[in-house]
């Protein structure tokens, strides 16, 4: 058991410095899908306007 650890445990620090990376990319994604999503609902509530608009005239 002495070996795994001995083996692994060196890489330490790459493998946090990974999962770091990885977790940074995921939250970046989901930080430009809510971004995106918030652009896409007023652009929708413009176009929700336009209609009411048009239809009452």
């Amino acid at each position: 058991m002495m070996d795994l650890y001995a083996a692994v445990i060196p890489q330490a620090p790459y493998i946090i410095g990974a999962y770091g990376l990885i977790w940074v990319g995921l939250l970046g994604f989901v930080y430009m899908v809510f971004g995106r999503i918030g652009r896409l609902e007023k652009e929708l509530r413009v176009l929700e306007e336009s209609i009411e608009r048009r239809a009452k005239s």
